[in-house]
């Protein structure tokens, strides 16, 4: 069957999966801290599964929690999950069981797989638990279980503004969408050996698993562990062949640094690096190559859980990596999105929701192949965030309204420029957050930063940078000249009143900055430096 120009068969994420699995049965397909599965096994153990699990619920369409430990048996589950006909719930064990709890009553979880005790309220759940003796293997599920592309592969849960996560379900076609249009970008293939980096509740981790997979690669699962330390992951790196490594740009600046402390360099055999989550700086990306050399291409990433991991991609060229590094300039990274993904639009729009003008400011509306409905089971928020609304074509389609800022420049450009909701007020001025942070970057031998609404002694809000410095800077130098800086470049009012050195940023489990937990340290901790702007 045809839906639209792609058969149905291409657009399910297990039918995908066969295929590589009948070209290459003796490929490796996964390994781990235990070993190696081929693509054969992998099919054979995720077969026997899904089995197992229809034989606990035989009826399609219901949501299965994964609480598993980062390895091969996630991604098993995974695939018995899809085979099912079911959806699957990640549930990380190394997230907060508060976080958990949350997660799976949101969901309306039937079964959770885990290989472990539950913690709490969340073993009241049902529970098959895949550390246990094996059972004896039942006959295999029939290969033509009818899925429709739009079911749902998983649910991701994203941060809410209110405390609350919300679930995004992501239907099959969005996946092999994705995977299809970054095969077109990028020259990957069965050759490639990937990495499994981050948990599987980080909608990262989509692309990870089924770019490799479903292009026949090798997956390398990488243990917590090893993530967590920059030279475990270099070894890593270099041992495994890695050529597609997927990062967090704050992950990455860890590598760098590392970098010039290895006795052997990474072999030539990275292809790729590509980022995403956050906004790059160019310089680590210069700090690496100067390592380990130019063989490596780079690709910046902008993209969200709700438009399916990717919305744009943007190759960092030669030419720019090998240009003179300013020392303060917007030259010192980069921030232009690049280019959608083949079946994705995206639009900048005014508060009209009009096309905004070049050197204008807008909400980024994103809009095609990757969309997904809507938030589960929050229709007021879904009809609020996914409106139906007239394309640049005029048809009227779904869109995602993201709550971020990008810039159109003279030459149409789009740039990203923060978070709508980084928006703040401060003695009656609107401030972006995003334009603060970019203005202070400028700033010579800074290594990272974050500017966030603090709370003052006296109760009132105010403007708090935090910092880190690149390794051979003058702290003390710093303070002072970060402060003077930002007096030079920003109007008054836009100046943060507290300047922090720390020695990292904290990151939440995703990798990102915890903009959080600095909020609650800035409002509570004494300034390491006063703007002397009141």
């Amino acid at each position: 069957m045809l839906i639209g120009s792609v058969p149905a068969e291409d657009q399910l994420v297990h039918r995908l999966f066969d295929r590589q699995a009948r070209r290459h049965p003796d490929r490796v397909a996964l390994r781990d801290a235990d070993g190696e599965l081929t693509y054969a096994q992998l099919d054979r153990q995720a077969a026997q599964l899904a089995a197992l699990l229809r034989r606990h619920r035989p009826q399609p369409g219901q949501r299965i929690g994964l609480h598993l430990r980062r390895g091969a048996q996630v991604i098993v589950a995974m695939l018995a999950v899809l085979r099912s006909g079911h959806t699957y719930v990640p549930l990380d064990p190394s997230y907060p069981a508060q976080r958990l709890l949350l997660t799976a009553e949101d969901a309306g979880l039937s079964l959770v797989l885990s290989d472990q005790p539950l913690p709490d309220r969340l073993a009241e759940l049902p529970v098959l638990r895949l550390d246990a003796p094996a059972p004896a293997a039942p006959a295999l599920p029939v290969l033509g279980l009818p899925v429709d592309p739009d079911t749902p592969a998983y649910v991701i849960y994203t941060s809410g503004s209110t405390g609350r996560p919300k679930g995004v379900p992501v239907p099959h076609r969005n996946v092999a969408a994705l995977v299809r249009a970054c095969e077109q970008r990028y020259a990957t293939g069965p050759q490639d050996v990937w990495t499994l980096f981050h948990s599987y509740s980080f909608d990262f981790s989509v692309w990870e698993i089924w770019g490799a997979l479903l292009s026949g690669a090798c997956l390398v699962v990488v243990p917590p562990e090893v993530a967590a330390s920059p030279q475990a992951t270099l070894d890593l790196l270099a041992r495994e062949g890695v050529t597609v490594f997927n990062v967090v740009p704050s992950v990455f600046r860890h590598l760098a640094r590392a970098a010039p402390r290895r006795s052997l360099p990474v072999p030539p055999a990275l292809r790729y690096v590509i980022f995403g989550g956050e906004s790059i700086d160019v310089r680590d990306v210069r700090a690496w190559r100067a390592v380990f050399g130019r063989t490596t291409r780079f690709v910046n990433t902008y993209g969200i859980t709700e438009a399916t991991v990717f919305v744009t991609s943007r190759p960092l060229t030669d030419e720019e990596l090998d240009r003179e590094p300013d020392a303060a300039g917007p030259g010192a990274f980069a921030t232009d999105l690049g280019e959608p993904l083949d079946g994705w639009q995206l639009r900048v729009v005014d508060e009209d929701g009009a096309d905004v003008a070049p050197g204008g400011t807008g909400e980024i509306l994103v809009s095609g192949a990757g969309v997904a409905a809507g938030y589960l089971d929050r229709p007021e928020l879904t009809a609020e965030r996914f409106p139906q609304l007239p394309g640049a074509d005029g048809t009227v389609r779904r869109h995602y309204r993201s709550g971020d800022l990008a810039r159109r420049l003279p030459d149409g450009t789009l740039c990203y420029a923060g978070r709508a909701d980084d928006q703040v007020k401060i003695n009656g001025y609107r401030i972006e957050l995003g334009e603060v942070e970019a203005r202070l970057r400028e700033a010579p031998g800074l290594r990272d930063l974050a500017v966030v609404r603090t709370i003052s002694r006296l109760g009132e809000p105010q403007l708090t940078a935090f910092y880190t410095v690149s390794p051979d800077s003058a702290v003390q130098l710093l303070d002072g000249q970060l402060a003077e800086h930002a007096r030079s470049v920003l109007p008054a009012h836009m100046v943060p009143i507290r300047f922090v050195v720390l020695p990292e940023l904290p990151v939440n489990p995703s990798g990102k900055t915890d903009r959080r937990a600095l909020a609650e340290q800035g409002s509570s901790a004494r300034p390491a430096v006063s703007s002397g702007h009141r």
